[in-house]
């Protein structure tokens, strides 16, 4: 399926080495609190900054979402008795829908995790932070009266703060209440970056022996977590498909549902690779993200050559993962 492309460059090869260097060697950092969230009358799902990031969240910029207008920590009077989060859904006749989704459970837990301050590198440490992060696009705390706020996630260096992903993820869906987005379908595929950098390279025997100890050092007590890489909780993934020779977009799909748990879980579990020294003419890039647009991972796929996937190292993938996103 081919289709409409958009301009911009991205490359998935992050700089670990970097950020690595400023765990291991800088362990103060200053806490604060941001400023106090804004109060209104109820949670809006159609806000045009909610709605842009659901309907098109490949083309969401994580560096403007971390603090949307109005919000910020909650008020000391604010008691919320439950929690609104905004979904890209799907109607019964295909449709793609905004999704008001209805949150109840321990809430307490849920208001504890936002009023964590936030923490950051002291200001005369200098810092590149390779990883990206995004938050859900739309989360709302209500009280009893039904007034709403937008809280601001904590932050921690280079990066943000678990707790409040844990404590929203025990809680229950109530209520879902859909909005359906005139004319475009919830099969949609999107838009796609008219080019990605070089993702792959050949590999020696020496080279997947050092990566591995790179990896048990360094990857992945850095960029395995929940909130950055959904596996369970995805939501449907867009595949954005390549030619590497010259780098050109091919075509893109959106995988269902099912399909988007099942590369997950695949690629998640998927043994390191063993050296390659083919050169892949085809590559599948994809940005893993939940319905409520948090996540961020951007992993790639070489469609032929030694069909690898950059996910916490490199690792081989089986066929059936490769047809899948073929098709």
């Amino acid at each position: 399926m081919s289709g409409r492309f958009i301009a911009g460059v991205f490359i998935v090869v992050v700089s670990v080495v970097a950020v690595a260097l400023v765990w291991t060697s800088v362990r103060d950092y200053e806490s604060f609190t941001p400023p106090v969230a804004t109060a209104v009358d109820r949670a809006d799902c159609l806000a045009p900054d909610i709605t842009a990031a659901l309907v098109a969240p490949e083309t969401r910029d994580s560096s403007t979402a971390l603090r949307p207008e109005g919000s910020g920590y909650p008020p000391p009077d604010f008691s919320p008795v439950a929690v609104v989060r905004c979904e890209r859904g799907e109607a019964s006749d295909g449709g793609l829908t905004i999704d008001a989704v209805r949150l109840e459970g321990d809430i307490d837990a849920v208001d504890d995790a936002f009023r964590e301050q936030s923490r950051r590198f002291p200001a005369n440490v200098q810092a590149s932070c390779a990883y990206r992060h995004l938050l859900p696009a739309g989360l709302w705390l209500l009280d009893e009266a039904g007034a709403a706020i937008r809280p601001t996630w904590p932050t921690e260096p280079c990066g943000l703060q678990e707790q409040p992903y844990v404590a929203l993820s025990q809680l229950h869906e109530a209520s879902r209440e859909q909005h359906l987005v005139a004319g475009i379908s919830s099969d949609d595929a999107g838009t796609c970056a008219e080019s990605i950098g070089q993702l792959f390279e050949t590999t020696t025997e020496t080279d997947v022996d050092r990566m591995a100890a790179y990896d048990d050092t360094y990857i992945r007590p850095l960029t395995e977590t929940a909130l950055t890489t959904p596996i369970f909780d995805v939501g449907r993934l867009q595949v954005c498909r390549y030619s590497t020779e010259p780098p050109l977009p091919e075509s893109r799909i959106r995988l269902s549902r099912q399909q988007s748990t099942d590369l997950m879980e695949v690629a998640s579990t998927a043994p390191p690779a063993g050296p390659c020294d083919l050169v892949a003419q085809r590559i599948a890039s994809i940005d893993v993200l939940r319905p409520d647009g948090s996540g961020g991972t951007r992993i790639a796929v070489e469609l032929d050559g030694c069909q690898r996937v950059n996910l916490l190292g490199q690792r081989q993938l089986p066929p059936a993962v490769i047809a899948l996103l073929l098709q």
